[in-house]
């Protein structure tokens, strides 16, 4: 028996949410906090480039977090409407 098209949809949506977009965004992320933690370090003389380091450092805890907030929301939606999933991503073992 086939899944109903909203269902499908819903699902297909959240796959690739979940095992494309999120983890992608969150690699951002983390390299634009790294990046300014980076530049805080290299520019340790230069305020005015610290003061920038810094806005770099919380954009990145920023974006992290409203991330991981968005892939929760997602993932609880998911649920409470039972269209199941995953989950957390897990990796493909064929590609490691």
């Amino acid at each position: 028996m086939t899944e109903p098209l909203i269902q499908q949809i819903i699902n297909t949506l959240k796959d690739t949410l979940n095992l494309k977009v999120i983890p992608f965004l969150f690699v951002l992320a983390t390299a634009v906090f790294i990046w300014g933690i980076i530049q805080y370090i290299i520019k340790s003389e230069d305020q005015a480039a610290q003061k920038r380091a810094k806005a770099i450092i919380t954009i990145g805890i920023i974006g992290l977090t409203v991330l991981l907030a968005v892939w929760g929301i997602v993932n609880l939606l998911t649920l409470y409407f039972g269209v199941g999933g995953t989950g957390i991503p897990t990796p493909n073992p064929l590609i490691l």
